[in-house]
């Protein structure tokens, strides 16, 4: 598939160069963009005149790769392009050649996970991109973010060794690797083995992916890492494994699984966004919060659900690289809000800080609004539509403690090119739902912009404010519980959360 071909290659040879020619690494690096750009275009016109696309790489007949184009495809390649662009710039020459091939291989292999559709290819891309995040998150040497890279390194070891296994048991039945096929070949009634099997699969992707209880080394790994690492993993790395999930939610029995996770993630990373105290693991906490969105449209199994959940995957990308970038430049990640260690910021991350405010409130119209809209819309006015008016009131709670605390006084300071990168972010993020003119098929998004939507998620700010108010002093007493996070509770939280996941599986 020319597309993939296009960008992945594009990446490596960037990669290498920037080894091999290290003088000019920020320009290869800047090449190997806009390779991959050139390979996202030629995948939206393919898409835009051809539809849906399946194709088997490969000559081994049912051990072929199975790779799709779709819009689920082309959302997670543009991100993987932007988030790229916009790093890129803040980068410049700063990093030594080392940095260089770890960024482009990183990037390689998230660009060619967007097209995959097989479960191996899954698995073999995931466990590269973890390889490659741990060096990331190690990079400066620090002794935090060593701890922070061997605690991801032990639990994603452990993650994608339970997939393998639920990847033998699945194929055992179902005798195909590729989904597509797979599902055409898995009875109505799955198996015994094949409900364990899809529950090992299911645990290892929700340990990649950010679902709270698994994803246990998430904090530590966004707060130590550098400003360019924490705005991958928290913009691209860690969607990997939600876009596995996405991939594989059309199997069978799936649905109210991921239903459950979506609530109990995006209730929970609420709840501890609230009471963290540092600004990069409050951050840290919402991506638990909105990961919940992505799993419950995922649970719809409908089109509109999927659409949906790949959405808000690209808007979330976004604003949460521009929040964390914009945090991460200002230099007060790990200072206490509460203990008011924070007294200035530069006016362009403020900049930032607000624009990734606003989308992740989902105020028309920024970007969180339409995704989060279309899944309320699909959710009818059932339980679950509560559940996420809930997760947006507790995201307006957080984000009002956040930006109180942040937006108060302006720190002077001449205009740099890390500046100008994050400026161009924020402008970007600010008109990023506008890709719904050029997106196939999804300009009817504009259609969910009514007086109903609009009263309802405005409607959301005050009530948090009122919120915030009343339980401001208890939350200066109180901080989000470290142990919890340690490497030994992180074990112990993946074969606990594997536990539930076939229980539910089974019980459903």
């Amino acid at each position: 598939m020319t597309p993939l071909l296009i960008g992945t290659s594009a990446y490596l040879i960037a990669g290498t160069l920037s080894v091999t020619l290290p003088r000019f690494r920020f320009w290869f690096s800047f090449l190997g963009w806009a390779g991959a750009l050139a390979g996202l275009i030629r995948g939206w016109l393919s898409y835009r005149s051809g539809g849906l696309l399946v194709r088997t790489l490969g000559s081994w007949g049912e051990l072929g790769i199975e790779i799709r184009l779709d819009r689920t495809t082309l959302l997670f390649a543009a991100l993987v392009v932007l988030l790229n662009f916009f790093t890129l710039i803040y980068l410049g020459s700063s990093k030594s050649r080392i940095y260089y091939i770890l960024y482009n291989f990183l990037l390689a292999t998230s660009y060619s996970l967007a097209f995959s559709s097989d479960l191996f290819n899954i698995y073999v891309s995931i466990e590269l991109l973890s390889l490659i995040s741990i060096l990331l998150i190690g990079y400066e040497r620090q002794g935090f973010q060593i701890y922070a890279g061997v605690k991801y390194l032990v639990l994603s070891s452990l993650a994608m060794s339970l997939y393998l296994i639920g990847l033998g048991l699945v194929y055992s039945v179902g005798g195909h690797l590729g989904i597509t096929k797979l599902l055409g070949a898995i009875k109505s009634s799955p198996s015994f083995s094949m409900h364990v099997g899809l529950s090992l699969m299911v645990t290892g992707l929700a340990v990649k992916g950010g679902v709270f209880l698994f994803s246990i080394w998430l904090p530590d790994a966004y707060a130590y890492s550098g400003t360019i690492v924490s705005t991958l993993l928290a913009g691209m790395a860690t969607k990997a494994g939600l876009m596995g999930i996405i991939r594989i939610s059309v199997l069978p029995s799936l649905n109210q699984l991921l239903l459950g996770l979506g609530v109990l993630t995006g209730i929970s990373g609420g709840l501890l966004a609230i009471i963290a105290s540092k600004p990069k693991r409050i951050l840290a906490f919402s991506s638990f919060s909105q990961v919940g969105y992505i799993l419950i449209g995922a649970g719809f199994g409908t089109q509109a659900g999927v659409l949906a959940a790949s959405l808000h995957l690209f808007f979330h990308g976004l604003f949460k690289g521009l929040l964390f970038k914009s945090v991460g430049h200002a230099g007060v990640g790990e200072a206490s809000i509460q203990q008011n260690e924070i007294s200035s910021l530069p006016l362009v991350s403020k900049l930032g800080l607000i624009v990734g405010s606003l989308s992740m409130l989902a105020l028309p119209p920024f970007n969180g609004y339409f995704s989060k809209t279309l899944l309320m819309k699909e959710a009818g006015y059932g339980w679950i539509r509560w559940v996420i008016l809930g997760i947006g009131l507790g995201t307006a709670v957080y984000l009002l403690k956040l930006n109180g605390s942040l937006l108060s006084t302006t720190t002077k300071r001449g205009f740099t090119r890390e500046d100008a990168s994050i400026l161009a972010f924020a402008l970007f993020v600010s008109v990023s739902a506008a890709a719904g003119l050029v997106f196939p098929g999804s300009s009817e998004l504009f259609k969910l912009v009514s007086l109903q939507h609009v009263i309802v998620t405005l409607a959301l700010v005050p009530a948090g404010g009122l919120i915030l108010l009343v339980v401001r002093k208890q939350l200066r007493k109180i901080d989000a519980p470290y142990y919890l996070f340690r490497m030994d509770n992180g074990v112990i939280s993946v074969f606990t959360g594997f536990l539930f996941v076939v229980t539910l599986l089974f019980l459903v």
